[in-house]
C-alpha cells in the first residue's frame, strides 16, 4: 500500500513538472543579442524565421549554426537564462580596410576575409586597398595581417596600402615601402624604430623604404 502511494506520488509529481516546464511561462519572451557593433538583428535572422515556441524545445545549437552561416558572423553563441530569456552573444569579424574593386567595395577583415558591407555600414577612416588582385587570398591575407600589426598611431594615420606598389600612404603624405610582405615582423619592428626616430626630430619623411629590412632608408 505505502509502495502505491509513494507510486501514485511520484507520478502526481512528474506530470505536474512536465505541465509546468510545458506551460506558457516558458514560452520563448524575446532573443538578446550582445555583441552586435555592425550588424543588426535583421541582418542575421529574418523575422520569419525567429525561433518561437518552448525555449526547452529550440534546438540552441541548429540556431547558433544558422546565424553562424552569415558572413560577417566569426562566432554565435546561444544561452538560456530563467525563465523563458535567449541571449545570443556574436562575435563579429573585424574591419581594418575597405577593398576597391572596380565599381564596388569590400570590407577586409583582419583574417583577410573579404565581406559586403551591411546595411547601414560606417566606413569611418578605414585606411582604402588600392590595386587588388581579388583572387589572391594569399595577398589579402598578407595585407590584413600588416595592418592588424601596425601600431595604432600609425594605423590610424594610413589613408592607403597599394597593393601593386606593396606600399602605405599615410593621411600626411608618407609613403612607406614594403615590397615583399614576408618577414613582415621584422619590418613592423623596423618601422617603429624609423617612427620613434623622426618623431624625436619632428619631421615627416617623403618616403620609408623597408625593402632591406635591416637597412631601412628615410627619405625625407
Amino acid at each position: 500500500m505505502q509502495r502505491r502511494i509513494i507510486s501514485i506520488i511520484i507520478i502526481i509529481l512528474v506530470l505536474t513538472m512536465y505541465a509546468f516546464l510545458n506551460s506558457s511561462y516558458f514560452v520563448l519572451d524575446q532573443l538578446e543579442w550582445v555583441g552586435l557593433a555592425f550588424l543588426s538583428p535583421s541582418d542575421l535572422l529574418d523575422q520569419s524565421l525567429l525561433p518561437q515556441g518552448n525555449v526547452f524545445r529550440i534546438d540552441k545549437h541548429a540556431l547558433e549554426a544558422e546565424i553562424s552561416a552569415y558572413v560577417w558572423v566569426k562566432k554565435a553563441h546561444v544561452t538560456w537564462s530563467w525563465p523563458n530569456h535567449l541571449t545570443v552573444e556574436i562575435t563579429e569579424r573585424e574591419p581594418v580596410a575597405l577593398v576597391v574593386s572596380n565599381d564596388s567595395w569590400f570590407v577586409l577583415d583582419k583574417d583577410g576575409v573579404l565581406l559586403p558591407p551591411p546595411r547601414g555600414f560606417s566606413y569611418g577612416s578605414l585606411p582604402l586597398v588600392t590595386n587588388a588582385d581579388m583572387e589572391a587570398n594569399e595577398h589579402l591575407i598578407s595585407v590584413a595581417r600588416l595592418l592588424a600589426r601596425l601600431p595604432a598611431g600609425l594605423y590610424d594615420d594610413v589613408s592607403e596600402w597599394n597593393s601593386s606598389e606593396q606600399t602605405l600612404i599615410t593621411r600626411s603624405g608618407t609613403q612607406i615601402v614594403f615590397g615583399s610582405l614576408r618577414e613582415l615582423d621584422r619590418k613592423v619592428a623596423a618601422l617603429e624604430l624609423v617612427l620613434q626616430e623622426v618623431a624625436k626630430e619632428n619631421v615627416t619623411p617623403k618616403k620609408i623604404d623597408l625593402r632591406v629590412a635591416n637597412s631601412p632608408v628615410i627619405v625625407e
